[in-house]
């Protein structure tokens, strides 16, 4: 059983060592085997690019094959919106099902503001793109519903009971600690195994 990850530095596992990425620990729970396709600083443009170039000439032969999406957070900061991460994560969805894989959606993670570095400041309106990764992450569960997918929802883990993100599960406000790795995988394994039941 495999599943492809396609996304930004969260899937890559970026400030963590690669046996603490979410993806390796997510393999050893369930048994799978997770192809990791994050590149740092990728937006869902690009994650486009690659679904087409790298990943639909091998799905071809591979029907049934599951690919979990997981970007839009870098469209939002460079972008200061969440159209185009919209636009093309329900592009990628269709052509996956088009081509008869089966998609999966991984929602955004929240910001932790006050541990970012003071150099994103000037290029990134962080309290503004706290608010549209909150809605970002509504439409990606709404979306997925609508066409039967399953959205993977990070979201709450990395949240206190008050609300607020987690210090504790973040190197630098943006990317999860290894204990952050820990829990994604936990989550993304739940599935797995659910999926396995199911089939």
């Amino acid at each position: 059983m495999e599943l492809y990850c396609l996304g930004d530095s969260l899937t890559f596992g970026y400030g963590v060592r690669a046996a603490q990425r979410w993806t390796t620990l997510a393999a050893q729970k369930s048994g799978w085997q997770m192809i990791n396709l994050g590149v740092p600083g990728d937006t869902t443009g690009g994650m486009l690019a690659r679904l087409q170039t790298q990943l639909m000439p091998d799905l071809a032969h591979r029907r049934g094959c599951r690919v979990l999406l997981m970007g839009g957070a870098n469209d939002i900061f460079y972008g200061g919106g969440m159209e185009s991460a919209r636009a093309n994560m329900g592009g990628m969805i269709h052509q996956l099902l088009t081509a008869g894989a089966v998609p999966m959606v991984g929602s955004p993670l929240p910001i932790c503001i006050e541990d970012i570095s003071r150099s994103w400041e000037s290029v990134v309106d962080f309290p503004q793109a706290a608010q549209l990764l909150a809605q970002y992450r509504k439409w990606c569960h709404a979306y997925c519903h609508a066409f039967g997918i399953s959205c993977i929802d990070f979201y709450e883990d990395f949240l206190l009971s008050d609300g607020t993100p987690d210090h504790n599960l973040y190197l630098d406000g943006l990317h999860p600690t290894a204990r952050g790795h820990e829990l994604m995988a936990q989550r993304v394994a739940d599935v797995l195994l659910k999926a396995e039941e199911w089939a």
